[in-house]
C-alpha cells in the first residue's frame, strides 16, 4: 500500500515538472531574437494556418528604386553623384519637405542618410505580451564610425541576451552571448562568441548588425495609410506617418531571423503589422514605433501574440560601444 502511494505521487511530481516543462517550452518558441532590425526587440510566431505561405520569394522584387525618390526630392532629372550626396539641401532648396513625397519615399531617403551618417545610436524599449507571459525588450543599435554594434536583451520568464559585431567594410560578423544580464545590460566579454561571413549571417537572420530595418518597406509592400503630418515638436518640425504592412511580402528577410533564432522549424506567420514613423525635416530617423500580432502553433493550441517597440535614434553625434 505504501508503494502504491509513493508511486503516485512520484507520478504527480513527474507531471508538475512535466507541465513546468512545456509551459517554458511554450515561451522560448515564442521568444526569439530581439532587435536585429529597425524594430528592434520584436518577437514573433507562427500559426495554424490550412495553406502554408509562400516565403520562397524573390525579395528584391519586393524593393523599390531609390533613384526615383532622389529625381522626386531634388527635381532632377538625372541627378550625379554629388547632387546625391547633397540632396537634402538641393530639395530644401527646392522648397520639398517630407510632405511632397510618400511614406516608402521617406523611408528609403532617411534609411540612405542613417547608412551614411557619421555615427548614429538607437534606443529601443517595449515588450511582447505571449498568452502565458510578458517579456520585456531592450535593444540597442550602435555605429561609431568604424564598428556597428547590437545588443538584443530580454527578461521575463526567460532570459534572453544576444550582441552582435562588425567592423565598417568587413565580412566577419561576431556573436556574442551576455552573462550577468539585467534588464538594461548585460557583460559581452565572455568566452562565448562565435564567428560568421555576412553571408552566412544574411543567410541564417536575414539581417546583419549595420541592418537597422529588417522589413521591406516600399510601395509594394505598404498596404494602407501612409498619410504625412507636419507638427512642430519642441520648436522644430517633424512629419509623422502610420502605415500597415502586409505580413508577408514586407518579411521575406526578417522570417530567417525569425526561424534561426526562436530554433522554430518553420516560418513563423504575422497577423498584422503597423509602424508609426517621425522624421525631422533632414530627413533624419526621430522616433520609430511598431505594434505587432502574431500567432505561435504550439500543442495543437493557436495562442495569439502582441510585440510593442519604440525606437529613439541619436544620429551624428559621438557613440562609445560598450564594452565586448
Amino acid at each position: 500500500m505504501r508503494k502504491n502511494k509513493n508511486k503516485d505521487k512520484v507520478t504527480k511530481e513527474r507531471k508538475q515538472i512535466s507541465r513546468k516543462r512545456a509551459i517554458l517550452n511554450f515561451v522560448l518558441v515564442c521568444i526569439i531574437g530581439v532587435g536585429s532590425g529597425l524594430f528592434l526587440g520584436s518577437w514573433y510566431t507562427y500559426s495554424l494556418a490550412t495553406t502554408p505561405i509562400n516565403y520562397s520569394k524573390d525579395a528584391t522584387e519586393f524593393v523599390d528604386d531609390i533613384n526615383v525618390a532622389f529625381k522626386k526630392a531634388t527635381k532632377l532629372n538625372n541627378p550625379t553623384e554629388d547632387d546625391i550626396k547633397n540632396w537634402v539641401s538641393i530639395a530644401k532648396q527646392n522648397g520639398v519637405t517630407p510632405l511632397n513625397l510618400t511614406a516608402s519615399e521617406n523611408i528609403m531617403l532617411a534609411e540612405y542618410n542613417l547608412k551614411n551618417s557619421n555615427s548614429y545610436f538607437v534606443l529601443g524599449t517595449g515588450e511582447v505580451n505571449v498568452t502565458i507571459a510578458t517579456q520585456s525588450i531592450y535593444s540597442t543599435k550602435y555605429f561609431d564610425g568604424t564598428t556597428y554594434l547590437s545588443e538584443n536583451i530580454s527578461k521575463g520568464t526567460l532570459t534572453v541576451a544576444d550582441c552582435f559585431v562588425m567592423d565598417k567594410g568587413s565580412n566577419t560578423v561576431t556573436s556574442i552571448k551576455g552573462s550577468d544580464v539585467t534588464s538594461t545590460s548585460a557583460n559581452w566579454q565572455g568566452s562565448d562568441r562565435s564567428d560568421m561571413t555576412v553571408a552566412e549571417c544574411k543567410e541564417k537572420s536575414g539581417v546583419t548588425p549595420d541592418t537597422v530595418n529588417p522589413y521591406i518597406i516600399s510601395s509594394k509592400t505598404i498596404i494602407s495609410g501612409g498619410t504625412i503630418e507636419e507638427k512642430v515638436v519642441d520648436g522644430k518640425k517633424v512629419y509623422s506617418f502610420s502605415f500597415n504592412l502586409d505580413p508577408i511580402n514586407s518579411v521575406l528577410n526578417y522570417i530567417k531571423q525569425v526561424k534561426q533564432t526562436s530554433g522554430l522549424t518553420d516560418y513563423p506567420e504575422f497577423d498584422s503589422i503597423t509602424l508609426t514613423v517621425v522624421l525631422d525635416e533632414n530627413w533624419n530617423f526621430v522616433e520609430f514605433n511598431t505594434l505587432e500580432n502574431y500567432r505561435v502553433k504550439f500543442s495543437g493550441l493557436k495562442p495569439k501574440c502582441t510585440g510593442k517597440l519604440n525606437m529613439k535614434f541619436t544620429i551624428n553625434e559621438p557613440v562609445t560601444l560598450p564594452k565586448h
